[in-house]
Order: C-alpha cells, then sequence, then structure tokens
C-alpha cells in the first residue's frame, strides 16, 4: 500500500542506534551506557542481524506471534488467496523453473517498442500493468488544505533499489551509490548481458539518475512539509512532461476528471523528462526493464531474489542470510495480508485492561500538556490558546480503525497463475483502491498493526498506538517506570503536533498559520537553538548527529521529556520515583547494531542516535541534575543558560 511518504511515515518513532565501548562508565558522564550496561553488555546482534534494541526485541516478540497466526489462517483455509500465494512463495522449485519467462512479455515490449513514442505509450501501460514507477511517483492523501478530501501528489521519481536522490549526488551515499549500482549489474548479467554489457548499462543509467538528481530535491529540502503543497492542473502537468500526453497518461491510471494535483519537486520530473526524447531511446528501453526486473526480482526464481536479500544485508552490515524460506514467504504475507493478520491481533493479544491503560495515560499527559503550554513565557496568550484547541483535538487512535482497508479478501489469485502473475493481481487490487479513495476520501493508518511504532500523523491531527505498541510497557510495572517507557512515546507524539512541521497545521489537520509573526519568529529561533544544540554531539568518529535533519524528533524528544517529567513532579514523585521513570526511558532506547547501520541511520534517520535521544534530552531536563546531582565536572553537564526548552 502507498502512502504519502514524506508526509505521514516522517512522524513515525523509528528504531536508532547507539554505540557502546566503555567498561568504565560513570552514569553522571554517560548516564545511557551506566544504566544500560548490561543490556548492552549481555546483548549481541545475532547472526543474519544488524541490530539489537530494546524495540527489535519486543518487534522479534511480535513476530513469532504474527507468524503463528499466519500459520493458524493458513490451516483453517480462513483466506484462500493466502493459502494460495503462501505456497507460491516456498515453491522455490517452480519458481526456479519459470526463471524470468513471466516477465518476459513486458521485457520484450519495451525491446521492440520501434521509436520514442511507441516506448513511451508501451512504458505507460507497464507502468500501470506492473505498478511501478517509471514516470510519476503517485500516491493519494489527504488535501493539506481540506483533510476531508483527497488529492493526489506526485512525489519525487525514485531510483535504483528506491533510492532517492541523495545516493546520486550527496557524497556521503558514495558507498551506497556504489554498492547499488554493483547489485544493478548483478541483475543485468543475471537476465542475460555479459559483464561489459552489464556495466555499460549501469554506468550509463547511473549517469542519467545523477544528472536529474542534480536538478532535484535532497532530504534535506523536503523535511519541510510545506514544500510538498504546489497545487498544479492537468496543464500544468503537460508542460512539465512535454513529451507524454498527459490526457492519455492519466486516462490510463482511471484517474477521475477534476481531480486535484499537487507536486513535491518539479524538477525531478521535468529532469526526466527532458530524456524522453528518440536519442535516448537505447537508455531508456535499459532503464526500464532494470526496474522491472528491480520491483520484481523477489518474486523470481531464486538467482534474481537472493541479489535482493545480498543487498540488504550488504547496506546493512549484516554477516550472513540466515532467513529460512518460511521467514521470507511470512515476510511477504505479512505485508500483503495484512488486515487478516491484524484483525486476528488485535483479537487475540490487545486486553481491554491495556488498552484503558493506555488510554487513561494519554488523557492524563494530554491534560498535563495542557498546563505547560500554559506556562510557557515566550508564547503569547493569543498562541497559546490556538495551540490549547489543537492539543484538545487531538484524535487517539489505538488499535484498528473501522475504515482499515479490508481488500485482501478480493484478490482473486489463482493457483494455474505464475506468482508473479498472482502479485500483479494484489498490486492491482491495491491500486484501485488507492484510485478509489479520490471518491470516498478514505484515510489509511501508515503502519501494520503489529508494528511495534507510534505515530502522528499531521494532516488528521491524530496520534496512533497500533496494537503491538503495548510492548513498549508491562501493566504490572510502577506508574514512573510506564511514564518512562510508554508515557514517553505518548509524549514524543503530542510534541509531534508542535514540531517544525506539525505547527504548521491546525486542529483539524488543515495547513493554517495559527502563530502570532512574533510568537513564530521566537520559535524559530528556539528551533536554531536545537539544532546548534544537538549538532555538537559527535557520535562515530568524526561523524556528528545532524541537528537540521533531526531537529522535529529532537524538538519532539525534548518536549517530552519535560512533559513527563513535570507531570512526575506535580505528583511529588520522589527521587527513587523519578530515577525509575528516567531509567525506564534509558531501557527503552537500549541498541546495539552493525557500524554499517549506524552509518546509514547516521544519513537517513531523522531521529538522533538512541544513546543521545536519553543523555541529550536529560541533560537539558532541569530536574535531572537534581536527581543526581550533576555538577559542571561531569560530562552529563551542560550550562544551565544553554540548556534546552521548547514546549
Amino acid at each position: 500500500m502507498k502512502y504519502l511518504k514524506y508526509l505521514t511515515l516522517i512522524f513515525i518513532l523509528l528504531l536508532t542506534t547507539s554505540c557502546q565501548d566503555k567498561e568504565n562508565i560513570n552514569l553522571k558522564d554517560d548516564y545511557y551506557s551506566y544504566v544500560n550496561k548490561k543490556l548492552l553488555n549481555t546483548n549481541k546482534i545475532e547472526k543474519g542481524e544488524y541490530t539489537w534494541s530494546t524495540f527489535t526485541e519486543a518487534q522479534d516478540k511480535v513476530d513469532k506471534q504474527t507468524d503463528k497466526i499466519v500459520e493458524d489462517l493458513l490451516n483453517n483455509h480462513e483466506n484462500k488467496n493466502l493459502n494460495i500465494l503462501y505456497n507460491q512463495l516456498l515453491d522455490d522449485e517452480e519458481r526456479n523453473r519459470e526463471g524470468i519467462s513471466p516477465l518476459e512479455p513486458y521485457l520484450d515490449k519495451i525491446d521492440t517498442s520501434s521509436n520514442i513514442d511507441e516506448f513511451i505509450k508501451n512504458a505507460i501501460d507497464i507502468e500501470n500493468d506492473l505498478s511501478i514507477d517509471i514516470f510519476t511517483n503517485i500516491t493519494i492523501d489527504a488535501d493539506f488544505k481540506d483533510t476531508s478530501k483527497n488529492i493526489i501528489y506526485f512525489s519525487p521519481i525514485t531510483f535504483d533499489f528506491g533510492t532517492s536522490s541523495d545516493y546520486y549526488v550527496n557524497e556521503d551515499y558514495m558507498n551506497y551509490k556504489a554498492l547499488i549500482k554493483q547489485y544493478g549489474i548483478k541483475l543485468l548479467k543475471q537476465y542475460g548481458y555479459d559483464q561489459k554489457k552489464a556495466r555499460e548499462i549501469s554506468s550509463k543509467i547511473t549517469s542519467m539518475y545523477e544528472s536529474i538528481a542534480s536538478k532535484s530535491k535532497l532530504s534535506n529540502e523536503l523535511s519541510d512539509i510545506s514544500s510538498y503543497y504546489n497545487i498544479i492542473t492537468k496543464d500544468d502537468l503537460q508542460k512539465i512532461y512535454t513529451n507524454i500526453d498527459i490526457d492519455y497518461y492519466l486516462e490510463t491510471k482511471n484517474i477521475p476528471q477534476g481531480t486535484k494535483f499537487s507536486i513535491i519537486d518539479i524538477d525531478n520530473y521535468k529532469a526526466l523528462n527532458n530524456y524522453l526524447t528518440e536519442e535516448n531511446l537505447s537508455l531508456l528501453k535499459e532503464y526500464v526493464k532494470l526496474k522491472i526486473l528491480e520491483n520484481y526480482a523477489l518474486y523470481l526464481s531464486n538467482d534474481y531474489s537472493n541479489l535482493i536479500y545480498e543487498l540488504n544485508n550488504k547496506i546493512s552490515g549484516t554477516s550472513e542470510d540466515t532467513k529460512t524460506n518460511i521467514d521470507k514467504a511470512n515476510e511477504v504475507i505479512k505485508t500483503l495480508f495484512s488486515y487478516d493478520i491484524d484483525e486476528k491481533y488485535q483479537s487475540e493479544y490487545l486486553t481491554a485492561k491495556e488498552k484503558k491503560y493506555i488510554e487513561d495515560m494519554i488523557v492524563e499527559i494530554i491534560e498535563y500538556y495542557e498546563k505547560d503550554l500554559k506556562s510557557l513565557d515566550w508564547l503569547s496568550n493569543k498562541t497559546k490558546k490556538k495551540a490549547i484547541t489543537k492539543l484538545k483535538n487531538i484524535k487517539i487512535n489505538i488499535g484498528l480503525q473501522e475504515d482499515y482497508p479490508k481488500y485482501s479478501k478480493e484478490y482473486d489469485l489463482e493457483k494455474e497463475n505464475t506468482l508473479v502473475e498472482n502479485i500483479i493481481k494484489i498490486s492491482d487490487k491495491i491500486k484501485e483502491y488507492e484510485i478509489n479513495k479520490l471518491n470516498t476520501n478514505k484515510k489509511d493508518q501508515a503502519i501494520s498493526q503489529t508494528t511495534v511504532n507510534a505515530y502522528y500523523n499531521p494532516s488528521d491531527n491524530s496520534i496512533n498506538f497500533p496494537v503491538a505498541s503495548i510492548n513498549l510497557f508491562d501493566i504490572d510495572h510502577t506508574y514512573y517506570q510506564n511514564l518512562g517507557s510508554i508515557g514517553m512515546v505518548i509524549a514524543h507524539e503530542i510534541t509531534h503536533a508542535f514540531d517544525d512541521n506539525g505547527s504548521q497545521f491546525d486542529e483539524y489537520g488543515n495547513i493554517n498559520n495559527w502563530w502570532t509573526n512574533k510568537d513564530l519568529s521566537k520559535y524559530k529561533k528556539l528551533k536554531k537553538k536545537v539544532i546548534n544544540y544537538y549538532n555538537k554531539y559527535e557520535v562515530i568518529d568524526g561523524e556528528y548527529i545532524d541537528g537540521e535533519k533531526t531537529v522535529n524528533e529532537n524538538i519532539a524528544d525534548l518536549g517530552a521529556v519535560s512533559c513527563i517529567t513535570n507531570l512526575a513532579n506535580s505528583k511529588n514523585a520522589t527521587d527513587n520515583e523519578l530515577k525509575d521513570m528516567y531509567e525506564s526511558l534509558a531501557n527503552m532506547w537500549a541498541t546495539v547494531s552493525t557500524e554499517e547501520y549506524q552509518k546509514l541511520l547516521l544519513l537517513q534517520d531523522t531521529h538522533a542516535p538512541s544513546k543521545y535521544r536519553v543523555n541529550a534530552t536529560l541533560s537539558s531536563t532541569d530536574t535531572f541534575y537534581e536527581v543526581y546531582n550533576i555538577n559542571k565536572y561531569n560530562d552529563m553537564y551542560i550550562a544551565s543558560k544553554e540548556r534546552i526548552h521548547v514546549w
């Protein structure tokens, strides 16, 4: 299922990483490492993995539970489509026998295109038939100015293996670009080209991507959510794509007349359009063929699918692939049959007691957050009133919502089809559902109920807790231990309503400036302080946190720690109870990762590494100093005037 990648998922509370290499640690110098010493020393990265954390440990537990659910669904034949696909995923012999043949009609269609016009028409057909992004990257989500309606967003075109422009123009990504290019060559060789030809094709495609990327927005520019809202007409789109018949293009996608469009990166599309000429025909043919192979390699013979697993392992620093065929089949099933699995997971694992516990804590934190907002000395009463209105209108979603998509019951798969043919049928049904959202205006949850995570969605002003988030706390733990774990997560997501992006949306989820100019100016100065504060933290030798890229998550972390600390103090928590809360917070972020994965996250993740989500936030928390007697001779010490307080 597609979502507006840069809109919704940017707010998700993702797993991050940290480095642990000290044996003799003082809690006043490195609180995270001191509190988590036992966890970090006893939990090693398993063979075939690239990270261990309290989150991945919880996710492993959920994965075992969902594996059992998949097994039960298969045994009970509750959805015939699931049984058909599962059996095909496990049938290596049949897939190896078929080889590339299921994709040959599409590859041949590209190869036999005699001119650029025929190629474009054929490529449009393939884009629709295989649901891959060739000319546009369409997502359907809420209209920022009227979130009761859905519109089409034209997101930037992705490159090899779904990568972004950063990989082709940012020097920090050059090792990854080389690795991705290497596996593109391997796919082309597997397809039948010799080494020399495969390298030649790959180099030309890479050059094209570099050219397009040089004119496209990079991740730092895409971090500003307001930049996505650039309304264009169909005529405007035709002016961007001068080499494509836009009327025909939109008609083939069954897009209703009168649909509203927003384009996120005009120059990205213009740059690709410039390549759609007769002189580039041979290059474009290889570009589309490689796109097809990359998108469908997982469903082909092992010679193809193993390349995808190898690439993922190389990027994350995994030593070897320890996943069985059943593990791999289950991963696909959990993605494509998420409703069936989510429905059963919720019925089996979400108790009324646990749901009420989370709901009660959310209500309590929201109530106290209001007190915190009222006490802010840098915000005017006019803006405070608007902020409180937004806070009081935050929707709380725990578990499945009523309009959760159930199209997996309608896949209508056939045993006689190849695996690729059935994957195409599934893609068609998902695509049909997505396009229909333009009429129904339905909104989707961004992640499945079996994901240990939580997120804030600015376009409907909601905080969302999948069922699996119950694994972030223990109902038998003390109140303060849970305040440091699930309470921290709750307050973090609430604060996203007031981070640099969330603060642009009103209580209804519409983009609407509810700030006075003076208050907005003060906020931007505080944001700059947050950026500078995190920029100084060195993670790996010579590698620092990118304060600008991580600013929204850092604001959310700072606001969350401030909120739960003030809430605990309002209850006259003892020093021991406060210690329980802070230790629980630190335990939640305990993480061990391969160096390759740490470096990848430093480049891509919008969160600071785990260690600094603990140490940096607590070093800006006055109560922490009082509880642990931190002074200027300790590494955790930050001068009072340099401590960051936003929300």
